[in-house]
């Protein structure tokens, strides 16, 4: 293992690699405290850090040890500007990063796999392009991603799929291209998926079993085609459905007629055709929002079952 020492390097390594003189708030850094005070560092999350060890894991009872930095929370727009270095793969108890709505750009160093212990990782709001990295693949520990609005691009990554305890993932206003894997289905965690606005194509994956838990489920303006996954009629806790703006064909399955906990659905812009279902349906109960415009749908609209629906979008 490392030197204490070297740990305070690689945080300097960081400042300077993402313009740390330019920052908003950069209170401590490089400054005589332990790195583990500075701000960002500093803090309790994700089980990390403590009153006396700031936002670092304390040390333990052997010679030379120290206490280890497992946060960086540099809130939203700090004014950070510049890539990873790939040296941050070494602080291995790294369990929560977040650097929100700021300058960080070129890709996600490989050797952020090493971040075993990670359970956040929060970037949305940035300029990083190219993929996420395969080597967070088996990680045990990440429930939480975002990298909404930033420039990933590739085929979209099969390493989520790997990540058991994935709960949210937020992939929109990239440009992923490809499939979603459907081994996205076995993530038995997973509770809020969204890739709206990349350049998506395939079917939606269609192997979802009763325990599955996602509730929030979004392909909006993506190029999906194919019906509406019958599968998906499993997830019992699933509330939102965006599917506006892609090619899906197909007519609404029967067996979502059984949905419990819908509240909100869109299918707009697309080519789906045949009937809505015409009688009282389970599906209609909790329903908020349905909008199905822009496609071919046949039969009359059954407005009687939209009593309390607060927003319904026909044509």
């Amino acid at each position: 293992s490392m030197p204490g020492f070297e740990q305070r390097y690689i945080m300097a390594l960081f400042y300077f690699a993402m313009d740390g003189p330019l920052w908003v708030n950069s209170n401590g850094w490089l400054g005589p405290e332990s790195e583990c005070f500075w701000f960002g560092i500093d803090g309790v999350s994700e089980g990390c850090g403590g009153e006396n060890t700031g936002g670092c894991k304390p040390r333990g009872d052997f010679v030379g040890d120290y206490d280890k930095v497992c946060r960086i929370g540099m809130g939203y727009a700090n004014n950070l500007y510049g890539e990873f270095p790939k040296e941050m793969g070494f602080l291995t108890e790294m369990t929560y990063v977040e650097i929100q709505g700021d300058w960080l750009h070129g890709t996600l160093p490989p050797e952020m796999g090493e971040w075993r212990k990670l359970r956040a990782f929060l970037v949305n709001n940035n300029f990083i392009g190219g993929t996420f990295p395969p080597t967070f693949g088996e990680n045990k520990m990440l429930g939480t991603i975002f990298l909404n609005n930033n420039r990933f691009n590739g085929t979209f990554p099969q390493v989520f799929s790997t990540l058991k305890n994935l709960e949210w993932l937020e992939a929109d206003n990239n440009t992923f291209t490809g499939e979603i894997p459907e081994s996205i289905c076995n993530l038995k965690s997973l509770r809020i998926f969204t890739a709206n606005n990349n350049t998506l194509n395939g079917y939606i994956p269609d192997n979802w079993d009763e325990n599955n838990l996602i509730e929030d489920f979004e392909l909006e303006d993506n190029n999906i085609r194919g019906p509406l996954p019958e599968t998906l009629a499993n997830a019992k806790f699933l509330k939102d459905l965006r599917l506006s703006n892609n090619q899906i064909t197909g007519s609404f399955p029967i067996s979502y007629y059984d949905f419990e906990s819908l509240e909100e659905l869109y299918l707009d812009r697309n080519k789906m055709g045949g009937e809505l279902p015409q009688t009282a349906e389970l599906f209609y109960d909790g329903l908020q929002e349905l909008v199905v415009y822009n496609n071919a749908f046949e039969g009359r609209f059954p407005v009687e079952h939209f009593e309390s629906t607060l927003r319904v979008s026909e044509y």
